[in-house]
């Protein structure tokens, strides 16, 4: 049978049924109720002790200052080497952005004057975008260098997308530049009962060649024609007409163009790569290896939030939950989380369904974002909540969580030191990661190479998503696998060693999902880390 053991208040002083009085706690102290149970549950029935905090020297010692030139010494050494071998590592595609998106705006714009086509009145959109699958064939076959020198000429990969729509209204339009400012697509997309013309397919074809040669500047001798198709409407006839560009194969992947008639008008353009369906077949067997070993590991994470929500319900009944700490970190994610969400809103008004009004969709993504913000902050609340009074107990001699950026916490030298190894230990990461991958590339481990730009070029506030990405997973993911996990296993299995191991390759596992190849190797490089 469990027994409760309060500390309570007499005559400012705090006390214990069964034990002596201890000092008067500062104000950064707060008492709580726990029961004795949750010592058998955690490993942690043991007497309570004044807060080191309390007692700790301010002034700095010499193997203080011995280790801080230490970890600068280390941390120099791990961004050089980062730095040197980063690219190598993890290659970026570079993308000469000649026009912004204003530019493409007009260029989009006159291209659609030209064709007669008067935007005047629609409401205008626009996004950075690329096609992630002929982006992907194009490196897991030729590698980034081979890649690259593709991309541009003859694949035109990146482009400004624009689109201008009307509310409740099917007709709207979109046209695509590179960022070079070159045409690469157009769209007019009308009702299905327009009426129009019904030309032949020859009569069509002629119409979709002469806007090759003299809209495009194409040659068509340097095209190959694969393919026609006629689907007739309720007052019209509309054709599709497909070539691919002569020369160019890559393991049967071609590059394609397609002119689509609608009546007597051209109605759409469009290039792009077309990569073999049975290459896509394969690379979704390969990354359902990730996706598995990702699921795997989500399982052991789920089993751990189980035990969390037990270990939560406990600390609830015996009081020993600081909610002010829990409010903080649930006010950030919820800020950092709807800021994220907002900032995001020209990407998705660039999928606005006109079906709508935009009064309706600018209030279904607010709802949403709220929503959104809502779910973050619980889901931090709750790990906030499950995970720091087991952190709190099992590391008695460490700057609680609650104290760690309050003035008297900031203001020690524990936090001092703590926050000089966290940087040293974040350049000393970058350059592991680093040599990690370009030692497992020499083995042919594969990396797709990062887009930096959607983020930065896609919003208003580009940092937004970086505050959130940068509070997001760390404040979960430490205090799931190593606030919680540590000291939790570490109760059953005896072994501090083991229950560090297991929460590492709990936590590296669970990025299996990312699409580096072989599909261990993002588990493995985490979980060492970890």
């Amino acid at each position: 049978m469990c027994t409760q053991r309060r500390l309570v208040r007499n005559g400012g002083q705090l006390r214990s049924p069964q034990t002596p009085l201890l000092p008067e706690a500062p104000s950064v102290y707060r008492p709580v109720d726990r029961l004795t149970c949750v010592g058998l549950f955690l490993g942690s029935d043991q007497p309570i002790r004044k807060n080191p905090i309390w007692t700790m020297e301010h002034k700095l010692e010499r193997k203080d200052i011995r280790l801080i030139a230490i970890c600068a010494v280390i941390a120099v050494i791990s961004l050089l080497v980062g730095s040197h071998y980063f690219y190598q590592a993890f290659p970026e595609a570079t993308i000469d952005f000649e026009i912004t998106r204003d530019d493409a705006r007009g260029l989009g714009s006159s291209f659609l004057e030209q064709r007669g086509l008067d935007v005047e009145g629609y409401r205008h959109s626009a996004i950075f975008n690329f096609d992630g699958s002929a982006k992907t064939f194009l490196e897991r076959e030729l590698g980034l260098e081979g890649a690259s020198a593709l991309i541009d000429d003859p694949v035109r990969l990146w482009r400004w997308s624009s689109r201008w729509v009307k509310e409740q209204q099917k007709e709207e339009f979109s046209v695509d530049h590179t960022t070079g400012g070159d045409l690469v697509g157009f769209t007019h997309l009308v009702e299905e009962e327009l009426a129009g013309a019904s030309l032949s397919q020859v009569e069509a074809r002629y119409l979709a060649e002469q806007f090759l040669i003299d809209a495009m500047g194409r040659s068509m001798t340097s095209l190959v024609f694969v393919e026609a198709e006629t689907t007739e409407r309720p007052n019209r006839a509309d054709h599709s007409f497909t070539w691919k560009l002569k020369g160019f194969d890559i393991n049967d992947a071609t590059y394609r163009v397609r002119v689509g008639i609608q009546g007597n008008l051209v109605g759409s353009y469009s290039e792009s790569l077309k990569v073999p369906e049975d290459w896509q077949r394969d690379y979704r067997e390969l990354r359902s290896r990730n996706q598995a070993a990702g699921q795997v590991a989500s399982a052991f994470m789920l089993f751990t939030w189980v035990a969390m929500i037990v270990v939560l319900v406990i600390n609830i009944r015996g009081r020993d939950v600081r909610w002010r700490t829990v409010a903080i970190f649930t006010a950030i994610a919820f800020v950092l989380t709807l800021l994220a969400q907002l900032n995001s809103l020209p990407v998705t008004e660039f999928s606005f369904d006109t079906k709508d009004t935009y009064g309706s969709f600018l209030t279904e993504r607010l709802l949403f974002s709220v929503l959104a913000a809502v779910g973050q902050a619980v889901l931090i609340g709750f790990l906030v909540a499950g995970a720091e009074p087991v952190y709190r107990r099992a590391y008695g001699g460490q700057i609680s969580l609650s104290q760690q950026f309050a003035p008297t916490g900031i203001r020690t030298k524990r936090f001092l030191i703590g926050t000089v190894i966290g940087l040293t230990l974040t350049a000393a990461f970058v350059a592991y990661q680093t040599v990690f991958y370009v030692i497992a590339g020499k083995f042919g481990a594969w990396s797709p190479a990062d887009i930096p730009y959607s983020e930065m070029i896609n919003t208003h506030i580009p940092w937004a998503v970086v505050l959130l990405i940068g509070f997001m997973p760390a404040v979960s993911e430490e205090l799931t696998s190593r606030a919680f996990s540590i000291p939790f296993l570490h109760r059953y299995l005896k072994k501090r060693w083991a229950a560090v191991l297991i929460s590492a390759l709990i936590w590296g596992f669970a990025h299996a999902g990312y699409p580096q190849q072989p599909f261990y190797i993002r588990g493995v490089e985490v979980g060492i880390a970890g």
